[in-house]
């Protein structure tokens, strides 16, 4: 493995994951796509990845910590929000629905330049995942937590990124 841990070309990279057009499970790219609209350092990047992860290797084989926001079937009621790591979803298959998953191309990204170190997943627990653009009440009501969950974990690394 090689060690480029000291040199990330990003402090934070954010994936918003999922897919628009199946209801509920297009949050990460709805979330993404909010925070692109906030003012944010240049160290930190934000993508709108959807269902095509492992088209992002570089950026995430480039980045010091990631913060993924995806649906997430737990067993909670809809618009429920979840924080993970990635040690809570590594059981996970290297490949889902939708080819490669996070965890298998953590995997891979870690193996070429040891990055990324840290990886946060926020999911929140779908109402609906059938086929329809658009999010659930239940879901568009948890996006203010998530907005303030997110903005507080993004500060705490960027300060202690710093510190």
């Amino acid at each position: 493995m090689n060690n480029n841990q000291s040199n990330p070309t990003y402090e934070i990279l954010i994936l918003g994951l999922g897919n628009t057009l199946m209801s509920d499970d297009g949050i990460g790219v709805f979330v993404a796509g909010e925070f692109k609209k906030m003012e944010w350092p240049p160290e930190l990047l934000i993508l709108e990845v959807g269902t095509a992860v492992l088209y992002y290797l570089q950026e995430i084989s480039q980045a010091r910590q990631i913060i993924a926001i995806d649906a997430l079937q737990a067993g909670g009621h809809p618009g429920c929000v979840y924080r993970l790591g990635i040690e809570d979803v590594v059981h996970l298959p290297g490949q889902d629905a939708h080819g490669m998953s996070l965890p298998g191309i953590v995997k891979l990204a870690r193996s070429t330049t040891g990055l990324p170190e840290a990886i946060t997943i926020f999911g929140v627990e779908p109402e609906k995942l059938d086929f329809g653009e658009g999010l659930t009440f239940a879901v568009k009501g948890a996006v203010p937590k998530l907005f303030s969950l997110l903005k507080t974990e993004i500060n705490k690394l960027l300060e202690n990124n710093q510190g």
